[in-house]
C-alpha cells in the first residue's frame, strides 16, 4: 500500500471519528445512534488498514466483530432508549 494512501486514510478516518464524536454528544436519540454508527465503522476500518500496512492475520476478525456489536448495540440502545412513539401504535 502506497505511504500517501495510507496517511489520506488515516487521516480521513480520524476526522470521522471527531465528526462521529461530535455527533454522539449532541441532544437526541438519532443523533447518538449515528455517531455511535460512524464511530463503530470507524475503528473497524482502522483496524482493517492498520492490519494491511503491518500484516496482521486476526484483524478482519476483530473488525467483523466490532461491526455486529456496533449494530447490535445500535438496536439495543435505541429499544431501551428510544421511549415510546405514539405514531407507530395501532388503534384498537
Amino acid at each position: 500500500m502506497n505511504i500517501y494512501v495510507w496517511l489520506f486514510a488515516i487521516i480521513a478516518l480520524s476526522f470521522s471519528a471527531l465528526v462521529g464524536l461530535r455527533l454522539s454528544f449532541k441532544k437526541g436519540t438519532a443523533n447518538v445512534l449515528v455517531g455511535e454508527s460512524i464511530i463503530t465503522v470507524v475503528a473497524g476500518t482502522l483496524i482493517v488498514v492498520i492490519s494491511q500496512k503491518y500484516n496482521l492475520a486476526f484483524a478482519d476478525t476483530i473488525a467483523l466483530a466490532i461491526f455486529i456489536c456496533g449494530v447490535v448495540g445500535a438496536f439495543a440502545f435505541c429499544k431501551v432508549i428510544g421511549g415510546d412513539n405514539e405514531k407507530a401504535k395501532q388503534p384498537n
